[in-house]
């Protein structure tokens, strides 16, 4: 112990933690001076073996801009309703569904008054389709969304969107693919859906890059898009007894990876888009991804309604629902489910296919 700390004790005065006194000198009044600069002195000198490297860095947490802009991955879109349109059949405690259809059958005779051998009657039939209820769940926990929280993120929010859109994306699925093992079939595989068109053959060759290709003159580009088009227009003209002409109302889904096609131009500025348009004037043509298969890139032609009845409808028992909120200790859980019937197709004989272009 020091010998100015022995000093104060004796006058009474002491601390458990004191080990020295400060520095100091008296003035010429007599007024006790605290020496600080001889304590920096000593200090600077007792800690230079552990001074630190010299620089003038910092965090990358403080100089690090989050942007309070989220970005959203992207897939590919949701079209499968631009086919047929949505209606809901049912709900979810319903097991099947049974839709009429009605044929008229007969033929006539030669009048006679003795005679009653020809007659006329209606056939019915009863297809059905079975309901198909689907789930998926989102968890979150207290600490987890509190840590997204100093993220700026709405944790809870984002993640009951992405069972919305999860959901939203299985009824598309379904719409166009059906259900496996069930007797529920979609837009692309219903199994009364007429065999495929064969696109036209140009110099052997069928698919449009290829055609477009061989060609070599950007006066004919046009026409060779449009005939593919137009001979699948003509297909389903011809196996429908007129009932179907060129002013009818048709939907046509082109896969992606062809639709830019439709937008070429040839030398007089003309493209197979405006073509059908002028031969075709109540035509709607949209891109589908899901006509990229496999067997080849393909056309997909329908007329979606025909003297008030619907040709094929995406039908759903449910759109979505939510569960109850589970609360645990320091967890939730909530369940999000949908109900589906697939692609519903009354009248296949009203779509024609092409694959291979």
């Amino acid at each position: 112990m020091k010998e100015n700390i022995l000093r104060l004790k004796e006058v009474g005065i002491s601390s458990p933690y004191a080990v020295d006194v400060m520095p100091y000198h008296r003035d010429n009044d007599g007024h006790i001076i605290t020496d600080y600069y001889k304590l920096s002195d000593a200090q600077i000198a007792q800690d230079a073996a552990l001074s630190t490297t010299p620089n003038i860095g910092v965090p990358a947490a403080y100089v690090t801009y989050l942007d309070p802009q989220i970005t959203e991955v992207l897939f590919a879109i949701m079209a499968a309703t631009k086919l047929f349109s949505e209606r809901k059949i049912g709900d979810w405690t319903d097991r099947f569904m049974t839709f009429p259809v009605s044929e008229v059958v007969g033929d006539v005779t030669p009048y006679s008054d003795f005679t009653n051998s020809t007659t006329s009657d209606v056939n019915y039939e009863f297809p059905n389709r079975e309901n198909f209820i689907f789930e998926t769940a989102i968890k979150y926990g207290d600490r987890e969304q509190a840590t997204a929280a100093k993220a700026r993120l709405n944790y809870a929010g984002d993640k009951q969107r992405a069972a919305a859109e999860i959901i939203a994306r299985a009824h598309n699925r379904f719409y166009l693919y059906g259900v496996a093992n069930k007797r529920i079939y979609g837009a692309l595989n219903d199994p009364n859906l007429p065999e495929s068109e064969t696109p036209v053959s140009v110099n052997s060759k069928t698919t449009w890059a290829d055609k477009v290709a061989d060609q070599g003159n950007n006066a004919v580009i046009s026409n060779v898009i449009f005939n593919d088009i137009n001979k699948l227009v003509t297909a389903l003209m011809s196996k429908n007894g007129g009932n179907i002409d060129q002013n009818s109302r048709f939907v046509l889904a082109v896969a992606t990876d062809r639709y830019s096609y439709l937008t070429v131009p040839n030398s007089f500025g003309i493209t197979a888009l405006q073509m059908l348009k002028e031969n075709f004037p109540n035509m709607v043509v949209f891109q589908l991804p899901e006509l990229q298969t496999t067997a080849g890139s393909m056309l997909y032609l329908t007329v979606p309604e025909y003297l008030g009845q619907q040709t094929g409808e995406t039908a759903y028992s449910e759109k979505m629902r939510m569960g109850r909120m589970e609360t645990y200790s320091t967890s939730y859980v909530q369940k999000a489910f949908g109900g589906t019937w697939g692609c519903v197709i009354r009248r296949p004989n009203f779509i024609a296919t092409m694959t291979g272009i």
